[in-house]
């Protein structure tokens, strides 16, 4: 087997926190007599671990986009490492600061100079995935056999992932973090409007981190949070969740998990003890207690003494947000990378604008039927083709080649293309196209879902 290595980095801005990974990323090629090769990653190896800082913020609440940009730059220069020599990645912008105004423009300016293939994304359907996936909950899951979930609690949300045989079958995200009552600039105490109606219903009051009365209505709101995250995984059907603390979706039901494991910041706290209940300027170490002590009620194993747990969502988007695309790829005359190219998948909507039509497939199809949708495709492309933009197609079944080849019959001489397979992709998503590797074999390939500010509709 032939083998080759990428630098790869995960840079996680966060409601609290900042930090990144670096990773090598190995990368196998399996070839045989009579057989199609295989490209598959083979290894995955974390090489520097970054300071974690607050995440800095200008006094109008937003993102300092140019302080995030230092602090990239210095942790880099620590890791010996220039953006030239990372080959993918991602910038992920997670829980509250995804809704900051100025998220996008932060995430734009920051993957600029984080590398050639670092992408930017954000979303909490993705952050629930990464997350899990740098918790190792995938793993656990498929080696035990059950079905397990990682609840990553941070400053601002909760991101619940369920993974069953290795695969994320369904995430959500809540308003439920150890920053969301703080202290503020004056001295005062903030508290997120998305607890209000909560701490009105039950009476909650919090005026100081110093006096008694405050204390206790802080331990009784972390308790009903707590107990909140236990509604959503499913054990706790009598009670209900407020419309206020969720993010997108509640899980549907369907997979109950058998084992559950926790990341992030407030589960950091989770494992230490400490008499300082505020030595954040905040709940998150309230949120922790409570949160443990709820765990105790699962009717399922609990797992939370997991290494590093702040760093799974950034582990996770250093590692797992790419992924290699088969090896009976087709291209000809395209300048690669692609970056953001927005995902179609009905024919209709493609235009004269770039973008990635992304088809699904039959697993097997016959000459005939591949003949007969490299015609469509072409139809449908006209606008696109005599505007002489690159015609991308994804396709999640193994007939990229055949399908290439078709096309290029169509297409006129020299007309920029490239069909790949191997990857799922779906309307609304954004995909990246890096480089070929693996002697042109395949090409490394990130599917993004960039949400910002607020719920999915």
């Amino acid at each position: 087997m032939k083998t080759e290595s990428m630098l790869s980095a995960g840079i996680d801005i966060g409601t609290t926190t900042t930090h990144l990974v670096i990773s090598r990323i190995g990368i196998g090629v399996m070839e045989g007599f009579g057989t199609v090769p295989s490209v598959h990653i083979t290894s995955k190896k974390v090489l520097f671990k970054s300071d974690v800082v607050f995440t800095p913020l200008l006094p109008d609440g937003k993102i300092d986009a140019r302080a995030v940009t230092e602090i990239i730059k210095e942790q880099y220069k620590k890791a010996g490492v220039t953006p030239d020599e990372l080959k993918c990645g991602a910038v992920i912008v997670t829980g509250e600061s995804a809704c900051r105004e100025n998220a996008s423009e932060v995430i734009s300016s920051v993957s600029e100079f984080a590398g050639d293939f670092i992408a930017a994304q954000a979303g909490s359907e993705l952050e629930s995935y990464l997350s899990g996936k740098g918790a190792g909950a995938d793993v656990i899951s498929e080696n035990e056999g059950k079905c397990t979930a990682n609840v990553d609690i941070g400053g601002g949300t909760t991101n619940i992932s369920v993974f069953v045989n290795g695969s994320c079958v369904e995430t959500c995200c809540l308003n439920i973090g150890g920053r969301l009552v703080r202290k503020s600039n004056d001295d005062g105490i903030f508290i997120s409007s998305s607890l209000l109606n909560l701490c009105r219903a039950n009476d909650i009051k919090i005026k100081s981190f110093d006096d008694a009365d405050s204390i206790n209505s802080i331990h009784k709101l972390c308790s009903i949070l707590a107990s909140k995250i236990k509604v959503a995984l499913g054990f706790y059907k009598e009670n209900t969740i407020e419309t206020e603390l969720i993010t997108d979706s509640l899980l549907s039901g369907k997979y109950i998990p058998e084992i559950i494991t926790f990341s992030g910041g407030v589960s950091e706290c989770m494992q230490e003890k400490t008499d300082n209940l505020f030595k954040y300027g905040d709940i998150g170490v309230i949120l922790a207690d409570e949160i443990r002590n709820d765990t105790e009620t699962y009717p399922c194993k609990v797992i939370t003494e997991l290494d590093n747990p702040i760093r799974a969502t950034v582990i996770g988007a250093g590692q797992f947000s790419m992924d290699i695309s088969g090896s009976t790829i087709q291209y000809a005359d395209v300048a690669l990378p692609i970056k953001n190219l927005p995902c179609i998948e009905s024919l209709e909507r493609v235009s004269d604008k770039a973008c990635a039509i992304c088809i699904r497939g039959e697993k097997s199809p016959s000459f005939k039927d591949v003949d007969t949708l490299s015609e469509k495709i072409v139809t449908a492309c006209k606008e696109l083709i005599n505007n002489n933009t690159t015609l991308v197609v994804i396709l999640k079944e193994d007939f990229s080649k055949a399908l290439g080849q078709c096309l290029r019959r169509r297409l006129p001489p020299k007309y920029p293309f490239i069909c790949l397979d191997g990857i799922e992709c779906k309307s609304d998503d954004y995909i990246d196209i890096g480089e070929p590797i693996a002697g042109n074999k395949a090409v490394p390939v990130v599917v993004k879902t960039l949400v910002f500010g607020g719920k999915k509709k």
